[in-house]
């Protein structure tokens, strides 16, 4: 190939790349759910991305960027940084076990952190929804949200999908249990919530 076709080729990849000819396909990966476009609409390198949700309990990646997880530890915490993750939101409560030492520990390791703090089912709410919103709006991705079994996560991504989102009560939930809503009595109090 001469010089010319070289940069022919080059100019022409570059326009069917700016006219989205080349753009991978909108279909989720098998295990994601669609999502709305604000949830995942922030540009994230997937393979950095790729694989850290192994690293934490109950770690999911139900949409690029967004790694949802249970009570990671402090060395857990150092994987994630390492692998990538900008941003930590935390739901749990200052008082549950565990929690005390992690604004110190993203202040280490430079991690953008934000605390949501949902007391359990009863802390479930549409401002709780509105507030998760607003935190991945704001995050650098990649992100982490995380409460102590993943299940508050999937609660508030729920909520977040019907308030916010406009999604029907099932998609919601379906949303909710991509994020690690698993528990059935949580899942009960989400659904009377949706309601």
């Amino acid at each position: 190939m001469n010089h010319t076709s070289i940069v022919f080729s080059i100019v022409c990849l570059g326009a069917l790349t700016a006219a989205g000819a080349c753009s991978r396909e909108s279909t989720p990966p098998e295990g994601q759910v669609d999502s709305p476009a604000s949830v995942s609409s922030a540009r994230v390198d997937e393979s950095v991305v790729s694989g850290l949700a192994e690293l934490v309990p109950y770690g999911q990646e139900p949409w690029p960027g967004i790694i949802t997880a249970g009570q990671p530890s402090k060395e857990d915490f150092e994987a994630l940084h390492k692998g990538g993750v900008r941003t930590v939101i935390n739901l749990r409560v200052a008082s549950e076990r565990g929690t005390q030492d992690e604004p110190g520990w993203m202040e280490e390791l430079g991690l953008d952190y934000v605390s949501i703090p949902v007391n359990g089912a009863a802390g479930l709410s549409e401002a709780v929804a509105r507030e998760l919103d607003r935190a991945l709006q704001d995050a650098r991705r990649p992100v982490l949200v995380h409460c102590g079994s993943s299940n508050r996560v999937g609660a508030a991504f729920a909520l977040r999908a019907f308030h916010v989102e406009g999604e029907s009560p099932e998609g919601a939930l379906r949303i909710g249990r991509s994020a690690g809503l698993t528990m059935p009595k949580l899942e009960a109090r989400v659904r009377e919530l949706l309601e």
